[in-house]
């Protein structure tokens, strides 16, 4: 077995040596323990898959992105009257606002309690238009997904409100027009959102799909 492991460690080029041995050194190391301690070769077999998931420089390697294709949800012509409109993209509801010469889409379902957040109104809060959640108040920015609170420090009785960011809790999507068709991209981001636990499945509030 060493000597199979000291041929493949013959690097074909430089290039290939780093590749080469960061690939094989742990798979060497997770057989020989296997063949003398057995029962702990689980141990370092799980360290080996955490080893072997890491790029060379060291650093966790990204989750795998799901590219989606545009769909197209509507006229611009409608949304500019309505100002708002719902729609399914790839089996995920979306509302889209229309918001002072400016297109957002976000996940139609509040991150906090899955309320509707078609049905809510648009207010500006610290300079920032947030869609305000009809069911708890919740407010989302629409640029970014961010949710907004006010804060005030309990020891200072003087001390104003002041409007601070939970980080982005809706997911946001893309919005583009051409020739007057409103489309819609999914955002491909791979961090967990809040606002993902509402988006599929039983929460749903939109009937038909489009693909």
């Amino acid at each position: 077995m060493l000597k199979c492991f000291r041929n493949c460690l013959r690097p074909s080029s430089l290039h290939t040596l780093p590749l080469q041995y960061g690939i094989l050194f742990p798979q060497l190391l997770a057989c020989l323990v296997h063949l003398h301690f057995g029962r702990f070769s689980s141990a370092v077999i799980s360290v080996t898959s955490f080893y072997l998931s890491m790029n060379l420089d060291g650093s966790a390697q990204d989750p795998e992105k799901r590219e989606y294709s545009s769909v197209c949800v509507g006229r611009e012509d409608d949304i500019k009257k309505s100002e708002r409109m719902t729609a399914v993209v790839h089996d995920r509801e979306v509302v889209i606002f229309y918001h002072k010469g400016e297109y957002h889409a976000m996940d139609i379902r509040c991150y906090h309690s899955g309320g509707p957040l078609h049905l809510g109104d648009i207010e500006d809060f610290d300079g920032r238009p947030c869609i305000v959640c009809p069911w708890h108040k919740y407010k989302i920015t629409l640029a970014t997904g961010e949710g907004l609170y006010q804060s005030i420090n309990p020891k200072d009785p003087s001390a104003k409100p002041k409007w601070c960011s939970k980080g982005v809790k809706q997911r946001i999507h893309t919005v583009t027009v051409d020739n007057g068709n409103i489309y819609v991209t999914l955002s491909s981001e791979p961090f967990k959102c809040d606002s993902d636990f509402y988006a599929t499945g039983d929460f749903k509030v939109i009937k038909s799909s489009s693909r």
